[in-house]
C-alpha cells in the first residue's frame, strides 16, 4: 500500500493541517475495488450477469500507520473515463492498472489534490468484445452502467460533488453522465475531446446535446495534438457550445516530452505526456474554483 500511493504520502506534507470529512459511511480502505451491478441484458452472450467495476481510491480514509499519511480532506468525487476502447478488463480485487491513459496514470495526482478518485473500467460483457465500448459510448447499455456507477458513488458520498472527466474517447461517457445519467454529473472536465473528423465520420461529441448542459465544463486540449479527431481549435469551438453552462472554459496547453506513442495514443501532445502535473493542477485548481 505505501509503495503504491508513494504520491500521496508527499501529499499528505501539505495537507496534513486539514480536517477530514466525516460521511455517512464506514471507512475503508485508501485503494479498493468495487463492483456495480447493472440490470440489463448483456451485449456479448455469456454467463455472468452485467457488472462494471472500478477502482476507488479516497484520501480521507488514510491511516497515518497504515498508509504512512493521515487523512486529506475530500473536495468531491472525480469519475474519470479513459479514452480509447475503454476497457481495461479489471480482474477481481485488482487494485493497480497500467494503463498509459492520460487520466488513469494520473489518478494517484488527483488524489493527492484531496479528490475521491474512481477509475472506471467498460461493464464485463463490453470487455469481453473485441473492440470494447467503440461505437458504443452512446448506447443505451453503456448509459445503464454510468447510471450504476454514479449511483453507487453518490450513495456512498452523498455529501460531495461529483465531477466526470474524460480524456479523448471519454469525453463521450464524460458528456453521457451529464445529460443522461439522474442525478447528473455536477460538473464535466473533457481532455482531448473527441470532436471528430470531417472526412472520416465517427461517434463523435457533434451527436450531443451539449448546449443543454447547465453543469460547469472545462475543456482541456493541446496545442500540439495532431490527433485528426482532436483538433485543438474543434475543442477551442466545442466550448463555445456550451451556452447554458454555469461556467464554461477553454485551456490550452503547450509543451512536453518526446512522444513515445502514434498522434492518437497517450503518450504525445494528445495525452499531454511530459506535462501531466501541469495539467492535473489546472485542473484541480479549476475545479476548486481557485482559477477561473
Amino acid at each position: 500500500m505505501k509503495s503504491s500511493l508513494a504520491v500521496l504520502a508527499v501529499a499528505a506534507s501539505v495537507f496534513a493541517g486539514s480536517p477530514s470529512v466525516s460521511l455517512a459511511q464506514t471507512p475503508g480502505p485508501v485503494l479498493q475495488q468495487i463492483q456495480v451491478p447493472v440490470n440489463r441484458a448483456r451485449v456479448v452472450p455469456g454467463p455472468d450477469p452485467v457488472s462494471v467495476r472500478y477502482m476507488l481510491i479516497d484520501p480521507g480514509n488514510a491511516d497515518l500507520d497504515q498508509d504512512g499519511f493521515l487523512p486529506i480532506e475530500r473536495v468531491a468525487v472525480l469519475v474519470l473515463l479513459i479514452g480509447g476502447d475503454g476497457a481495461m478488463d479489471f480482474r477481481d480485487g485488482q487494485l493497480n492498472t497500467g494503463s498509459p491513459n492520460f487520466v488513469a496514470r494520473n489518478r494517484y495526482h488527483f488524489a493527492a489534490e484531496g479528490f475521491v478518485v474512481a477509475v472506471v473500467d467498460a461493464a464485463n460483457d463490453f470487455n469481453d468484445r473485441a473492440n470494447g465500448l467503440q461505437g458504443r459510448r452512446l448506447s443505451a447499455a453503456h448509459r445503464a452502467d454510468l447510471q450504476a456507477v454514479m449511483g453507487d458513488l453518490r450513495a456512498r458520498y452523498p455529501g460531495l460533488p461529483i465531477w466526470s472527466v474524460g480524456h479523448s474517447r471519454g469525453t463521450l461517457s464524460a458528456v453521457v453522465t451529464a445529460l443522461h445519467v439522474e442525478p447528473a454529473a455536477d460538473g464535466l472536465v473533457l481532455a482531448s475531446s473527441l470532436t471528430g473528423n470531417p472526412d472520416a465520420p465517427s461517434e463523435d461529441l457533434s451527436r450531443l446535446d451539449v448546449e443543454s448542459i447547465r453543469v460547469p465544463a472545462l475543456i482541456v486540449s493541446h496545442q500540439g495534438d495532431v490527433c485528426a479527431f482532436t483538433n485543438p481549435d474543434d475543442s477551442r469551438a466545442l466550448m463555445q457550445r456550451f451556452i447554458a453552462s454555469e461556467r464554461a472554459k477553454f485551456r490550452s496547453f503547450s509543451g512536453g516530452s518526446t512522444p513515445l506513442s502514434d498522434p492518437c495514443d497517450p503518450l504525445a501532445p494528445h495525452g499531454y505526456f511530459g506535462i501531466d502535473q501541469k495539467v492535473v493542477d489546472a485542473i484541480t485548481r479549476w475545479i476548486r474554483r481557485r482559477e477561473d
